[in-house]
């Protein structure tokens, strides 16, 4: 944890990036991943009260029928949770996210097809009203069909 902070310091860091929680476990010592949690715990609360902002990827097992947010059980560390993942549409694999999670504020509950292009992620207006099921990966189509795909806006 020093040498993180030491690390922190020499580069003027205001954010870390742990990419991915599986591989940080990895990196650890034998010892510290039998209480990953609470060492996670610890690290987090050292960070952010060292006004370090820390942002987490945790990839999940796929089933194409659970939505699970991370086999850690340690969403009561974040401020905010996003949920990426693949989705079947009319015979093509895309992408979509939803907001899980954001603490102290309200937010959108809308799922939202996205792309990754070369000027970054591109969400898709508008949302995607002609399934249910997409958190499922496996969505139903209900309602009529769209004629054409809509034009990707970017984040702003």
């Amino acid at each position: 944890m020093q040498e993180i902070l030491d690390a922190i310091v020499r580069v003027g860091a205001k954010r870390l990036v742990i990419d991915s929680l599986v591989g940080f476990e990895m990196a650890l010592a034998p010892g510290f991943r039998a209480d990953f949690r609470e060492s996670l715990y610890r690290m987090i609360n050292a960070l952010t009260g060292a006004g370090i902002t820390v942002l987490s990827t945790v990839e999940v097992e796929d089933t194409f029928t659970a939505m699970p947010f991370s086999h850690y059980a340690i969403s009561f560390l974040t401020d905010d949770i996003i949920r990426m993942r693949y989705v079947e549409i009319d015979g093509q694999l895309r992408k979509v996210m939803v907001v899980i999670k954001m603490r102290g504020g309200n937010h959108s509950k809308d799922i939202r097809e996205y792309v990754i292009t070369d000027k970054g992620v591109v969400i898709i207006h508008p949302r995607q009203t002609d399934y249910t099921g997409l958190t499922t990966g496996i969505p139903a189509r209900v309602g009529r069909r769209e004629e054409a795909a809509p034009e990707p806006e970017e984040i702003k």
